[in-house]
């Protein structure tokens, strides 16, 4: 803990004292402060029973379901855009632009290249918006929209 982290905590503590001496004071001679202490026993089978604790429990289930679809639709995106507009060697974008004169490869160079680009800028558009979702579903505001 740094020096600044144990002032802090122990001025928490000083003034949590001061407090409790403060409310015991105020206290009637017969009235206890532990009678103002509260502790709440949850029985355990009845939460686990609680309908609306498995109702939580299976939509919590299914978003992750959900979110790890997503995730793995993020991770395919990304393969495919590595595939065509990537900077390896056996990328499409790249095997095009190293094309040999007057080949098929040449041709397609001068008229596929601007709709490659094209393409994997919209669908890398479309990974980021999806990346977004993924953000946004820890997010407690954007939860059941």
């Amino acid at each position: 803990m740094t020096k600044f982290e144990r002032r802090f905590f122990k001025s928490l503590n000083e003034q949590a004292t001061e407090e409790r001496v403060a409310f015991e004071a105020e206290l009637e001679d017969n009235t206890s402060a532990g009678d103002f202490d509260v502790d709440v026993d949850v029985d355990e089978t009845v939460v686990e029973d609680d309908p609306n604790v498995k109702a939580a429990l299976a939509v919590s289930e299914r978003n992750e379901a959900m979110r790890a679809k997503l995730e793995g639709w993020i991770s395919e995106i990304e393969n495919f855009l590595e595939y065509l507009n990537g900077s390896a060697s056996d990328s499409i974008q790249t095997l095009l632009a190293n094309s040999e004169p007057d080949t098929i490869f040449d041709r397609m160079k001068a008229s596929e290249q601007r709709k490659i680009a094209r393409v994997a800028t919209e669908l890398a558009a479309l990974n980021e918006s999806f990346k977004g979702y993924i953000a946004q579903t820890n997010n407690a505001q954007f939860k059941y929209v």
